[in-house]
Parts: structure tokens; C-alpha cells; sequence
């Protein structure tokens, strides 16, 4: 199960998909709010899109499954992880999104991250390929087919996303990792580049031992599967294979 980070949705995954569609059954989910999702009038939660992906394991019925997730969905496969440990066999989680309460990590009103209602605004009216060009602009180390899925994602963004409440903090979410149970592959950025910082990706490893597999990504930003592609899909098999060989 592939979980997107917020703003994105399940065209994200270009590489990911067919690699491994034609061996197993492969769901990339639409968060809500996200890729023609509906979004709830309620607040936006991890612990709700954890919910969402669980009811979608649970109808599909493909539990046990490895779930990864970026960024806002490396702490939704998290949650689930927690809240409905029998669905899940593993956890990839490229840059999760383990924001903290202290200052620099605090956006707006409701807990909504500062960019958020900028980058919504900056592509309302625009064309799919309007915003791919942007994106080319912006990420010259990104592929055509990634520019492509990012583009559509954002241009199927609900607007109120931004004007909802956001509760990016019901866990510590470094520290819940003591209560994972299953094998974690994380998967972090260069320094500075990313969300994980070096403290935190040294606590995962305190906590989870030998459930961790740590791989980092030193010329790589946040959006790690975009930069580095070849060496995610790698740590991604290396994962698939733990996960195959446990069961």
C-alpha cells in the first residue's frame, strides 16, 4: 500500500507502481481531500487518514501489507501501524513528516503547515501542464513521468484543505516507534534537506534495534523516490523481501 504526502496523491508513484504491480496487488491510495477524494467537513488528522487506509486494507481485503508512505503518509503507515498492527507486515517510510511541538516546527491556526494554503492558491486556475512546467523549472532531477503525477495531483488538491483544522501531533512520533512491532525501513534526506533530522533518525534507531533497516540519502531532498530513484527502489525491494520472507 502506497501512502503520498500531502498535496500529492496517487499518480506519485510512477516508478513505484509497475514495479511492482505485475507480482502482487499494489493500492496507491487517495488521501482525502486529495486526487478527487472527498474531504470531510472535520478536522484533518493523522490519526483520520489512518482510518481511511485501514478501512481500505480491510475491503480489499490485502492485509497483512507492507505500507509506505512520504512525508504526511510516512506518519499515516505509522499510525496504522499502531492502531491496526494485524493489517500491517512493514513500514517504509521515506522522510515522514515527524513534526514536533517546539517552535520552529508550529505553523498556523488549527495546526495547518504554513505552506500549505500558499501552494494550494499558487495552482488554483492553472492546467495540469501549467504546473508540470513549473515543476520541471523547479525540480530539473525529477523525471517527465514524476513532473506528470505531481502536476495532476496538484491540480485535483481540494482547495478547503487549507481552511479545515489540522492535528499533525497526536503522537510524538519518534517516540511511538517503541510500540511498532514490525520491520521499519527509513528512508532519509541529506542534511538540511529533508524533515528527519539526524537526533531523530538516531532515537528510531535506540528504539527499534534491529526492526530498523536506516538508509540515507545524503544528495537527496525531501522527495527522496524523485531524486534518487534507482537506490529507493532498491531499499524498497530490500523491504519487500523482509516483509515476503517473515510471512
Amino acid at each position: 500500500m502506497l501512502l503520498h504526502g500531502l498535496t500529492d496523491a496517487s499518480t506519485c508513484w510512477p516508478t513505484v507502481l509497475p514495479r511492482y504491480a505485475g507480482t502482487r496487488p499494489v493500492v496507491a491510495l487517495d488521501a482525502r481531500g486529495h486526487g478527487g477524494t472527498p474531504l470531510p467537513d472535520e478536522p484533518f488528522t493523522v490519526a483520520a487518514l489512518a482510518a481511511d487506509a485501514a478501512a481500505a486494507v480491510r475491503a480489499l481485503d490485502l492485509g497483512p501489507a507492507l505500507v509506505v508512505g512520504h512525508s504526511m503518509g510516512g506518519v499515516t503507515a505509522e499510525e496504522l501501524a499502531l492502531a491496526a498492527p494485524d493489517l500491517v507486515a512493514g513500514l517504509v517510510l521515506e522522510d515522514p513528516a515527524w513534526r514536533t511541538a517546539e517552535p520552529e516546527g508550529v505553523d498556523g491556526p488549527g495546526g495547518l503547515p504554513d505552506w500549505l494554503a500558499p501552494a494550494i492558491a499558487a495552482v488554483q486556475g492553472r492546467t495540469v501542464e501549467q504546473i508540470a512546467a513549473q515543476g520541471r523549472a523547479d525540480n530539473p532531477r525529477w523525471s517527465e513521468e514524476e513532473v506528470l503525477g505531481w502536476a495532476e495531483a496538484k491540480a485535483r488538491v481540494d482547495p478547503r484543505l487549507a481552511d479545515v483544522p489540522h492535528d499533525w501531533l497526536g503522537r510524538d512520533w519518534v517516540e511511538a516507534l517503541a510500540d511498532v512491532r514490525v520491520p521499519v525501513t527509513l528512508l532519509t534526506a541529506g542534511p538540511g534537506l529533508g524533515v528527519v533530522t539526524d537526533r531523530q533518525a538516531a532515537r528510531a534507531a535506540e528504539l527499534l534495534g534491529d526492526r530498523l533497516t536506516h538508509v540515507a540519502f545524503p544528495e537527496a531532498g525531501h522527495n527522496i523516490r524523485r531524486e534518487a530513484s534507482d537506490e529507493y527502489l532498491a531499499a524498497v525491494d530490500d523491504a519487500v523481501a523482509r516483509a515476503d520472507a517473515a510471512r
